[in-house]
């Protein structure tokens, strides 16, 4: 099979993207080989961005380990690059369909691409740190360092110890002023990553409920700082936005 692709980046976040009809399959070996960082293209994770009958198109994500993945915050804001490259829609917002329901999404200005949420509840407070769920499921510890964290040791001990055997991303998280920086090991990707758009968005709350921070904040990841806007509710958070970079890397065909 031939297939063409799109490498994509947001802050370091990796995808494949693909353009495929509404039904569309995609083989976890497949999408396993394309993801391998020696054998294949390489990546985080893998879309399939077509049409939708509720939205301007729809986006099907799959983690690196060829599982249909939940929400991905990042290779949502990719796939509105893609999909405007692909027809899908013209101008600067549109609507996309994920797992999770229908988002807007509109770029900004500067160019960076926004992608907005739904309501989140509150953080919970677990296993020494925050339990929140941003359409993917993340923990958040709050630390003093994140030069001394152990990301791949710490992150599978909670994600296949306490949060299994579904899982949960893990997240860490620095206080710097009135901005944070953090790292994330992501489930089904089963490593750190050098940004997570789901995960920004949970730390960004917990950012808020325990320091007081105030929207929008910034989170500085190893790949870039990512935008979290958001408006505080009662028992809830609403209007989340996710904000920040896309790039196209490069184009390329898959034969397997």
């Amino acid at each position: 099979m031939f297939r063409r692709f799109v490498k994509y980046h947001g802050s370091g976040n990796d995808f494949v993207i693909v353009l495929a009809p509404l039904d569309a399959t995609f083989s976890p070996v497949m999408v396993a080989d394309i993801c391998h960082r020696q054998f294949g293209v390489g990546a985080d994770g893998f879309m399939a961005v077509g049409p939708a009958k509720d939205a301007d198109f729809r986006v099907d994500y799959y983690n690196s380990d060829g599982r249909l993945g939940s929400l991905c915050g990042n290779g949502a804001r990719c796939a509105v690059d893609f999909a405007r490259s692909q027809g899908f829609f013209n101008g600067l917002s549109c609507t996309l369909e994920a797992v999770d329901g229908i988002h807007r999404a509109h770029y900004r200005e500067d160019g960076m691409v926004s992608v907005q949420f739904a309501d989140a509840a509150l953080p919970l407070a677990q296993h020494g740190g925050w339990y929140v769920d941003t359409g993917s499921p993340h923990h958040v510890s709050l630390v003093d360092s994140l030069d001394s964290i152990d990301a791949v040791g710490e992150g599978r001990a909670l994600r296949y110890g306490i949060y299994a055997p579904a899982g949960a991303n893990i997240n860490w998280m620095e206080r710097r002023g009135s901005s944070c920086a953090m790292r994330t090991y992501e489930r089904g990707v089963e490593n750190e990553t050098l940004s997570c758009g789901t995960g920004a968005v949970a730390a960004a709350l917990v950012a808020n409920q325990q320091w007081g921070l105030a929207s929008p904040i910034a989170l500085e990841a190893q790949g870039g700082i990512l935008e979290v806007a958001f408006v505080v509710e009662p028992h809830c958070f609403s209007h989340i936005v996710l904000t920040g970079p896309v790039a196209r890397v490069f184009e390329g065909e898959w034969t397997a």
